[in-house]
């Protein structure tokens, strides 16, 4: 009997002491426990808020043509849309879902925040894109400048980041990991993480995907409004758009959406919400002023680095060049884990948006669906 006692306390203590461990090395491992990781489509269990919008209707878009339409199946799509001149021209969806479906937009939503940035300084909220980040949201932050966090170019290290051999390490959210940096910051929010960001004098300079970026130019665009983040970009993008209403994932400890992820939309919403964007707002009211929406959407890269595909302003920019095809040109687009992807072809005033399970090959894809 003293044995088995002895046996069950040594077995508490071992747990105990994993436990604690635990807490005091990754405490957001039992904080993400709980809360589980934003799944791809929409169940309204968890903690949201509101991005208002009026939900203009659109009328059906017609299938997507053979070639493209096998591309999407093989690829596990869940939704695949191509918007021409404001219209749906092509609509498909996979195995369960539907128009009204809302799917995670995962690091999309990062380029809206990017845009919402660009706007706050197209106002006069924010004097210069070179201000230190210091200047705007308190003497915590970073000793680096909001260009350098819009361009991902900061170095941002959170401390204890194991190194990166490669500068352009892959997406921080594409090998995502309850140990890893992006756990934490999801767990716990930016304000927790302020104390210990820093820029990584290796990496400043050099592109290195960071979700802390945007995070801080979530902070920024609050600051600068004095508002919340999703009432800002209803007001500023998702209802002038004529997008339905979404819902945005909020952080648990902090209150705050995830400014770097999780807006749970309709694949239409972004569809509308892109071909906003790329009309650069309306004629009457323009989004940004003409120099700085074209430096955003097309800016003047050499052939070279646009071609091994780009990043500035919280957007990725590449070129459509396979010789002998119709479709040619620069694009900028929005990438998401796991194969969500929002393009802006400003050569064809068109959108495509795709959503799914993993990626697909898209520009041959792109090539399928603008033969002429």
């Amino acid at each position: 009997m003293r044995r088995a006692a002895n046996i069950a306390l040594a077995a508490v203590t071992v747990l105990a002491l994993a436990g604690g461990g635990l807490m005091l090395f990754a405490p957001q491992v039992p904080a993400l426990w709980q809360e589980g990781f934003p799944p791809p489509v929409w169940t309204g269990e968890g903690t949201f808020a509101v991005v208002d919008g009026p939900d203009t209707p659109l009328p059906k878009g017609a299938p997507l043509p053979a070639p493209a339409a096998q591309r999407f199946a093989g690829s596990e799509g869940r939704a695949f849309l191509v918007m021409r001149d404001g219209q749906l021209v092509h609509e498909v969806y996979g195995p369960g879902i539907g128009p009204e479906t809302r799917l995670n937009s995962y690091s999309l939503v990062k380029s809206l925040v990017g845009a919402l940035v660009l706007r706050a300084h197209a106002e006069g909220r924010i004097d210069s894109l070179d201000t230190p980040l210091a200047e705007l949201i308190g003497p915590e932050a970073p000793a680096v400048t909001l260009r350098e966090v819009l361009d991902m170019t900061s170095g941002l290290s959170l401390g204890y980041e194991p190194p990166k051999a490669d500068k352009e390490a892959p997406l921080d959210d594409a090998d995502f990991s309850p140990f890893g940096p992006v756990a934490r910051l999801h767990a716990f929010g930016i304000e927790t993480l302020l104390p210990r960001l820093s820029p990584d004098p290796d990496l400043r300079g050099s592109f290195h995907y960071q979700s802390a970026n945007t995070a801080l130019l979530g902070l920024v665009v609050e600051k600068v409004h004095g508002a919340p983040l999703p009432q800002v970009l209803g007001t500023q993008i998702w209802q002038p758009s004529g997008a339905a209403p979404a819902e945005w994932r909020k952080n648990p400890n902090s209150g705050r959406v995830s400014a770097y992820c999780c807006l749970y939309a309709t694949p239409r919403d972004w569809a509308k919400v892109a071909h906003y964007l790329l009309q650069n707002g309306t004629g009457a009211h323009p989004f940004l002023p003409d120099t700085l929406w074209r430096d955003w959407i097309l800016p003047d890269l050499a052939p070279a680095v646009r071609h091994a595909g780009a990043y500035g302003g919280h957007l990725r920019h590449d070129v459509l060049d396979r010789p002998d095809e119709a479709l040619q040109g620069p694009f900028a687009y929005m990438a998401g884990h796991g194969g969500q992807v929002v393009y802006l072809l400003p050569g064809r005033d068109a959108v495509v948006v795709r959503f799914g399970a993993r990626p697909q090959l898209f520009h041959t894809t792109l090539y399928e669906l603008f033969p002429e």
